[in-house]
């Protein structure tokens, strides 16, 4: 894989539900807080599913100093693991889950995946009391730079809320095209990166797959997809996993 692939993958931005929010500095009355963003823990893991499969990675943790927790989050390249480590306190709530979870966060910082987060700008928003903390009262938007290629909160709205109604004769017929017709639709966000192209591809060559055994395959993880460049980032990870425990030179 070409490290250069790699890294842009991993540093992509996520789509806005695989982001959550907390509360950071309040002010003087605890009306209003700075709204943190973090990218979630299953999106990290999904992130690396995407990137190296499911077998290419690991994560360990180690206790620190009583209560804090390092997290190691290893990546396997050219047959070699490559670890980087990062910790975190315990939290407030569910202490040492929660250190787990934030340990796990910064150990994926380290890896670049989320990293762009740390320049959004400090916003101010409304917030409201939690037991002994406080939440956001409203999730502010993400400005375009942080968000994912062709993906924009005004698209989401327009598709959320515009429903027209269909002509009977253009919903009638269903044929093999309607799949085409979803591919089109994916968003750019979810397609398969170059470095899965390219990390596939690599793989079809070492073991020496043939070229129709490889547009099988292909077939088999997306239900009938012809070329590599189709497949979701989840269809091109079981992709992956596949060419992976594909006996060489078979």
């Amino acid at each position: 894989m070409d490290p250069k692939e790699i890294m842009k993958s991993l540093q992509a931005p996520f789509l806005p539900d695989e982001i959550e929010w907390r509360v950071g500095s309040t002010n003087g009355d605890k009306s209003k807080g700075i709204a943190l963003a973090y990218v979630t823990n299953r999106a990290i893991q999904n992130r690396l599913d995407d990137v190296f499969g499911v077998f290419g990675w690991k994560n360990e943790y180690r206790e620190w100093k009583g209560n804090s927790q390092l997290c190691g989050i290893s990546v396997k390249i050219d047959g070699e693991w490559i670890t980087k480590w990062d910790g975190a306190d315990d939290s407030n709530m569910e202490a040492v889950k929660g250190g787990l979870s934030d340990a796990m966060k910064r150990a994926a910082y380290q890896w670049g995946i989320g990293r762009y987060l740390y320049k959004l700008e400090n916003v101010w928003v409304k917030i409201v009391s939690a037991g002994r903390s406080y939440k956001l009262a409203e999730e502010p938007q993400l400005p375009d730079w942080a968000l994912p290629e062709g993906f924009s909160y005004k698209s989401k709205a327009v598709n959320k809320n515009t429903n027209p109604p269909e002509e009977p004769v253009e919903t009638k017929p269903k044929s093999n095209n309607s799949s085409s017709n979803n591919e089109n639709k994916t968003p750019t966000s979810m397609l398969i990166s170059e470095a899965q192209v390219k990390y596939s591809h690599r793989i079809k060559d070492e073991k020496k797959i043939s070229e129709e055994d490889f547009r099988l395959m292909i077939q088999q993880v997306s239900s009938g997809k012809e070329s590599i460049k189709e497949l979701t980032k989840k269809e091109a990870s079981t992709l992956i996993n596949q060419l992976n425990d594909y006996p060489a030179g078979a």
